[in-house]
């Protein structure tokens, strides 16, 4: 009688890069020793799983794709089934200058298959869950913040654009309710320019009220655990409120992450850009590889801690004898997220006046 043997991949890694698509997945599979194969499919983590287990049964699978618009979404699920799944910073992948010049979803994908084959890629942190929905919020917070900024300043452009005048007791109000008001009842002498600026006022005016309702959802979920206790100990800091508090927490979310002060920099982009080749060494100054998110707040607040915290007054004054006060800042930004570490890992208020 006719033996049958069946396919085991038992014991053997199937290395597979993904590169993810609304409405399809580039999908590359290859073993340590060469490629497999590469095919498209729909985005379904189902559909995938079953592929891979029906043409390599009994194998180890890991998977990877870049971060983008599906977020961890994908992670997580495979997780959930038992995959390991890596997310990778794609300015993190090595490419060579062919695959920049005929760059495209079957290069991507093969390429990222191949990396995560000799194991030179590392993934970036996956958030907890309900930590990052808390982030959403904050984050959505800060963009209503810049859209506000962008209505005032279009608001300000039409009126010097157009010749219109303020009266005098308006020119240097903060935009309060009576300062709205002035707008509104502002003789324009054209219909149609009062309407523009009606449009405008009424613009601001819905995104002022969605700000209010975002800062009293965000100072409300400040309250809850587990949030409480360590959004307590970072506003001990001068110059850190709570909603800079809150984009600390959201951001950096685990700071055990961080084994060094230098690693905790380099995700906030408080550190150089550097250019070297032979002896000379060139600095092209702040890195633009950041978390905007969090490296605006850590240089927001240290604007203010100088002015709360003589030490590092005094700090600021040593680092402007030789250089641009907005070098110096960038130094203090330093020194301030050096002490959220401490106070954060050891559960410490803040002491005022310390330095080092």
């Amino acid at each position: 009688m006719l033996k049958v043997s069946t396919v085991n991949f038992c014991g053997q890694r199937i290395f597979c890069g993904i590169d993810v698509h609304k409405k399809s997945w580039r999908v590359n599979i290859r073993s340590e020793e060469f490629e497999l194969e590469a095919y498209s499919q729909d985005p379904d983590e189902e559909q995938l799983l079953l592929h891979l287990r029906d043409r390599y049964p009994g194998g180890s699978y890991e998977v990877a794709y870049e971060a983008g618009f599906s977020g961890f979404s994908l992670q997580r699920r495979l997780k959930q089934r038992g995959v390991n799944c890596m997310v990778i910073n794609p300015g993190d992948v090595p490419t060579s200058d062919k695959d920049k010049q005929r760059k495209s979803d079957r290069v991507d994908a093969r390429k990222i298959s191949r990396e995560l084959s000799k194991g030179s890629l590392s993934g970036i942190y996956v958030p907890d869950e309900q930590m990052e929905y808390a982030r959403s919020l904050v984050r959505q917070r800060r963009r209503l913040v810049e859209d506000q900024t962008r209505c005032k300043s279009r608001i300000w452009h039409l009126l010097m654009f157009s010749g219109l005048q303020l009266q005098q007791d308006m020119e240097h109000r903060h935009w309060s309710g009576r300062f709205v008001q002035g707008l509104q009842d502002m003789d324009c002498g054209n219909r149609h320019l009062r309407r523009t600026l009606d449009l405008m006022v009424e613009e601001y005016l819905q995104v002022r009220n969605l700000l209010l309702q975002a800062t009293r959802q965000v100072r409300e979920l400040s309250r809850e655990l587990p949030y409480a206790t360590r959004i307590e100990l970072l506003q001990s800091i001068p110059g850190i409120g709570l909603v800079s508090a809150m984009v600390l927490l959201t951001e950096l979310q685990d700071m055990r992450r961080f084994s060094t002060l230098d690693k905790l920099c380099g995700y906030a982009g408080i550190v150089p850009d550097l250019s070297g080749s032979g002896e000379q060494e060139v600095v092209k100054g702040i890195t633009h590889r950041s978390n905007n998110y969090l490296r605006t707040t850590i240089v927001e607040s240290s604007w203010v801690i100088i002015r709360k915290d003589p030490a590092m007054l005094m700090a600021y004054k040593k680092y402007c004898k030789r250089m641009h006060t907005n070098k110096a800042i960038i130094k203090i930004a330093r020194h301030l997220l050096s002490r959220i570490r401490y106070v954060w890992l050891q559960n410490k208020p803040y002491e005022t006046g310390i330095t080092g």
